[in-house]
């Protein structure tokens, strides 16, 4: 899948190359899409923040940084960003086998 034009400045091209963009990463035990399909992922103008997914806890989201590399977790309650993962494979492996914690 081709990252789509709006996006390009997000970085964001492992996302797009990925299984993930199509299906996502749903936890059945969870009750969470951990990772979103394509269609769902958003901007949020205001963070120029690429959100793909969420761990379900504390309204943490996860995603793209404008023109940042990585993937990074936004904490809405410190209003504070953290890199996390080098591509959204590296954060679904590490955080389904808890080497990457929230």
């Amino acid at each position: 899948m081709n990252v789509p034009d709006k996006w390009r400045p997000y970085h964001c091209s492992d996302y797009y190359r990925s299984a993930l963009a199509v299906s996502g990463w749903w936890d059945v035990e969870g009750q969470c899409w951990y990772i979103e399909p394509a269609e769902r992922v958003y901007e949020d103008p205001v963070r120029e923040f690429l959100v793909i997914g969420r761990p379900g806890v504390d309204g943490i989201e996860w995603g793209y940084r404008r023109n940042c590399e990585g993937l990074w977790a936004h904490y809405p309650i410190e209003n504070e960003f953290r890199v996390i993962a080098n591509s959204v494979s590296d954060l679904r492996d590490g955080y389904a086998s808890g080497r990457i914690i929230v």
